[in-house]
């Protein structure tokens, strides 16, 4: 708490530095800066930042000239002291900075950065000196007066505006300000109010009578009124612009005008972006025999433990336990936060949990424009009647300022998409919000049909407690999955194209029978690359080691690492040959070939390409929920639990693209992935049907997804990592070595190895050039480190911190970039 020497500010800034800044708090200031709020602060020669008050001290420091905060934006904090624990955790155990983790946690419009405008000075005279540049922007200031450097390069296309702006700030013919914009906007609606007494019949007569001449006005009032009447004993009545204007056929000018005559009054009031209007809600679904075993297991085992793995197959009804244990937390007051893995997954739960909870139900993802982002933390700040009770989120959700959270329900546990990559915090969801719930003594559900090898573990360890649920919803029979043999299918040609016989023949049986079918293709685009068949060339991404992926919608060739995009060319760039040809396929390719086979069918594609809008996940996930789709292809969108009753075919086209990979965790994720995909069939009375294609049926993968068997999968795969030495038998630290050359990444590389001290690491693989050894002209080298858990964590961290440290304070690699990766993959 702040006491009255309190002189100075602990800030945290968004930057990637291991260090805080300390800033002297005004007197002006004194009982505004509490921690946790956000304060403005001068940082380099004139750029003002939005800082976070980490801590309050009067300790003075004494190696640098100190700077005085600007300004206080926040009246109570932004930020609790349970999001700083988190953000500190995330810091010490991912090895970033708290500026890093401050940039992910805080949605872009809390974070205000002040923009250099440029001022007209209209005493300037000596016009002729001015170079042709100069003058045009100096003739842009005379007409605008004031002009950001933004507005200035968009007007004359200049992208290096800065060296003119310079030269006119020398002449003295321009001057210069740092300007704070918020981006925040409250959104308002217009509210009609009549200035009519309705009871005093001549006064509404006279008023109707003045506006004999305007007949659409008329109209439009005598509507107000006639709505009025119906509402003459609610003193607090008004109705809404946008419903009089739909209403009679109006437009805004008719309605202005007569608040210009003074019948009407319209209010711009403040509304909310995130609560919907309150809606009726429905009872829980009851639950079968079946889920009340497990809901009752569930709430008995979690008496005594924080953490349970609810097991259950697909289709088994997770979902309405974990609304039914909701519910159970809301009685207690609490809250709840309910992760998903992928933003497709929100469109379908969303609207289950409505039904359930009505508007105490909010929705956080990065589809959210930055508005609605702000608005939802605000409201769970405010702790008032207004606060959602339930967040259903994905990753990022878990930096949200909870005040009472109760429980944590962690749907799809296994998936990877809970893994931040980059930028940095590179964390796990699922593992930080095991560590959140530990600061509310809240309880997590983790669910799944294919537990992470990791969290099955630490169930047979007793650290975690688990409940199994392992007969379908209805009793359900699961799919029927069968494996086909590509290299026979292409040796007895019945291939067509990239569908064998027998999946086309079943495609058309279940058309015919009126049900929906998903084709699961883990690639976008129409093929992974093109070839020259005349030289072998094969374009390739200028930035980046990869080939360029063949869009054929757009006619283009794009790289999907850094976006570097070219128009398709029809004769080769090396020898001008015509012969070129698409090799490999992907969704779009899917699609094109399928629309062949079956014309008189509805086709439609879910993947990056066709759902990057707003509302692109639910509008496709709305059109085959009201079998408006017939046949849905996708990558692993369509494997992440989405829920439709009328699929009776789930085909997946090329299984060996997810066992191929070099990456220890391979066979695991194949695993997941069919047997997921395959849950999505036969969700109703009739039985479904899975389809496998593959070059290598013999594979040991294929008989444990053939019996939907995770027991057999879990017992043949532990046993490899454990003699192998990976997770859950140690921790793994992956540091990535950047820069544009080759050689000094390198060099640095070789250097950090030799630096890292090999008592506190049990094995050190590397470093070598990852599969794609150069990404946006970045050239990268991975170091894998083998850490036992026996090993002190805290003194391993510092090892490699210090280690890192020597290594960047060389001259030679001082642009060397070197990221730490815990728990990758």
């Amino acid at each position: 708490m702040k006491h009255a020497k309190t002189e100075y500010a602990d800030v945290i800034l968004p930057f990637s530095v291991p260090i805080l800044f300390t800033y002297k708090i005004p007197q002006t200031l004194k009982n505004k800066v509490v921690r946790g709020s956000r304060v403005l602060v001068p940082f380099s020669k004139t750029k003002l930042f939005t800082a976070l008050v980490y801590s309050l001290h009067d300790n003075k420091p004494e190696n640098y000239e100190i700077k005085s905060i600007d300004t206080c934006l926040d009246s109570i904090p932004i930020v609790t002291s349970e999001q700083f624990k988190l953000w500190d955790w995330i810091s010490e155990y991912y090895m970033c900075s708290l500026g890093e983790v401050m940039k992910a946690a805080l949605p872009s419009g809390f974070k205000l950065e002040s923009e250099t405008v440029v001022y007209y000075d209209n005493t300037f005279l000596e016009t002729k000196t001015l170079s042709n540049a100069e003058e045009l922007v100096f003739n842009i200031l005379a007409h605008k007066e004031t002009c950001s450097i933004k507005e200035l390069q968009h007007i004359t296309k200049n992208s290096r505006i800065q060296p003119v702006i310079a030269s006119l700030l020398s002449k003295q013919a321009i001057f210069i300000r740092e300007k704070v914009f918020d981006s925040y906007k409250q959104q308002t609606e217009s509210h009609v109010y009549l200035q009519i007494d309705i009871s005093d019949k001549e006064a509404v007569a006279n008023h109707l009578k003045k506006l004999t001449s305007s007949p659409k006005q008329k109209k439009v009032l005598e509507f107000i009124i006639s709505e009025y009447e119906k509402q003459k004993n609610n003193e607090h009545f008004f109705l809404k612009q946008k419903d009089i204007m739909q209403t009679t056929n109006s437009s805004s000018k008719i309605i202005h005008e007569l608040e210009k005559k003074e019948h009407i009054k319209i209010i711009q009031k403040n509304i909310s972006r995130v609560h919907a209007e309150t809606q009726e809600t429905q009872a829980i679904k009851s639950l079968d025999t079946n889920q009340t075993a497990a809901y009752e297991e569930i709430k008995q085992k979690l008496t005594h433990s924080n953490i349970c793995l609810l097991h259950g197959v697909t289709a088994s009804g997770k979902t309405e336990v974990y609304i039914t244990y909701m519910q159970h937390i809301l009685s207690q007051g609490k809250q709840v936060l309910y992760i998903v893995p992928e933003i497709a997954l929100t469109t379908q739960i969303i609207t289950r949990l409505q039904k359930v909870f009505g508007n105490k139900v909010g929705i956080y993802h990065s589809r959210l424009n930055d508005n609605e982002r702000i608005e939802i933390w605000n409201t769970l700040r405010t702790n008032d009647d207004t606060t959602f009770q339930i967040i259903l989120g994905v990753r990022s959700s878990i930096f949200l300022p909870f005040s009472n959270l109760g429980a944590i329900i962690i749907d799809e546990e296994h998936e990877t998409s809970f893994k931040q990559q980059d930028p940095a915090p590179r964390y796990n969801a699922r593992d930080t919000a095991i560590v959140l719930a530990s600061f509310f003594n809240a309880k997590i559900i983790l669910g799944s049909a294919t537990p992470s090898l990791e969290t099955y573990f630490n169930v047979l360890t007793k650290k975690y407690e688990m409940v199994e649920l392992f007969t379908r919803y209805g009793n359900f029979e699961m799919p029927e999955i069968s494996i086909i043999d590509l290299a026979k299918a292409y040796k007895r040609k019945q291939m067509y194209r990239h569908f064998s016989k027998e999946l086309l023949t079943h495609i058309y049986h279940n058309l015919e029978q009126n049900k929906q079918i998903i084709l699961f293709q883990n690639r976008r685009g129409y093929s992974p690359f093109i070839e020259c068949e005349n030289c072998g060339d094969v374009p390739r991404c200028k930035n980046c080691e990869v080939s360029l992926t063949y869009h054929k919608s757009k006619y283009e060739l794009s790289c999907h690492y850094c976006g570097y995009t070219i128009s398709l060319k029809k004769t080769c760039n090396v020898c001008k040959s015509s012969n070129i040809v698409a090799k490999g396929f992907g969704t779009e390719k899917i699609e094109e070939e399928l629309q062949a086979f079956f014309p008189n069918h509805t086709i439609a594609r879910m993947d990056l390409d066709t759902t990057r809008g707003k509302h692109g996940f639910s509008k496709l996930i709305y059109a085959f929920e009201q079998k408006e789709i017939d046949i849905l292809i996708g990558t692993q969108m369509v494997t992440k639990g989405l829920d439709f009753e009328n699929v009776g075919l789930v085909g997946i086209l090329n299984a060996d693209n997810l066992l191929n990979m070099p990456d220890f965790r391979a066979f695991e994720r194949g695993f997941q992935l069919m047997v997921q995909v395959a849950g999505r069939a036969g969700r109703s009375e009739a039985p479904g049907k899975v389809y496998i294609q593959t070059f290598s049926p013999n594979h040991p993968i294929f008989q444990h997804v053939l019996t939907h068997n995770y027991q057999s999968f879990f017992n043949e795969h532990i046993l490899e990592r454990q003699t192998f030495r990976y997770p859950p038998f140690v921790r793994l630290i992956r540091i990535l070595i950047k820069h544009k050359s080759k050689e000094i990444c390198s060099e640095a590389a070789d250097m950090l190895v030799t630096l890292i001290n090999p008592e506190k690491i049990e094995q050190i693989l590397g470093p070598e050039f990852p599969p794609i050894e150069r990404v946006q002209n970045v050239y990268a080298k991975h170091i894998l480190l083998k850490i036992s858990k026996r090993i002190s964590y805290k003194e391993t961290r510092i090892t490699i911190e210090t280690a890192i440290a020597s290594v960047v304070a060389q001259k030679d690699f001082s642009r060397v970039v070197i990221q730490c990766d815990v728990d990758p993959y």
